[in-house]
């Protein structure tokens, strides 16, 4: 029996490969503006951080502001998150922060620090005895006068602390 030839182009030179069809992307379908409350995806930021530390996250957006629950694996124990967007200092209003003392809450931060995001996640109890009470505007922790304090509460490991009850 014949061996059959096989109809693959042999090619000799680089420079006769055929050049690719190029691929069309798919449009991107965004979202219609008015439908989406977390526009800056500051809940989703922080609902990522908690996910890649072991817990899992639910994002609750309300009219002003974000709020994640964040959860053990098991779905047996629960932490209210309240997310703030700050650029000077670590700023929440006072109603907002207290409301998560029952609840052993925690404040996720998100500071623009220039080229790069800061993320501090601070039990709210902690905060409250920190933070210096500004009046009407609320209540502020200065990153400068507390930055020893704040490097435990920093970006993952600050997860890790602030949720440590979640972990087990």
């Amino acid at each position: 029996m014949a061996k059959a030839k096989s109809k693959k182009p042999v090619i000799e030179d680089e420079d006769e490969l055929p050049e690719p069809e190029p691929v069309r992307s798919a449009p991107v379908r965004r979202p219609e503006a008015d439908l989406v409350l977390d526009l800056e995806g500051y809940g989703g930021e922080v609902a990522s951080a908690l996910i890649v530390n072991g817990l899992r996250a639910y994002l609750s957006v309300v009219n002003k502001g974000v709020n994640v629950v964040a959860a053990n694996r098991a779905h047996t124990a629960f932490v209210p998150v309240r997310v703030e967007a700050c650029v000077a200092g670590l700023d929440v209003k006072r109603d907002e922060a207290k409301a998560l003392v029952d609840g052993h809450g925690v404040l996720a931060f998100l500071l623009d620090d220039g080229d790069e995001r800061v993320r501090y996640f601070i039990p709210v109890s902690e905060y409250l005895e920190m933070a210096e009470d500004r009046g009407e505007s609320g209540l502020r922790l200065e990153i400068e006068e507390h930055a020893k304090w704040l490097e435990k509460y920093k970006g993952h490991p600050g997860v890790r602390r602030a949720f440590a009850p979640l972990l087990g």
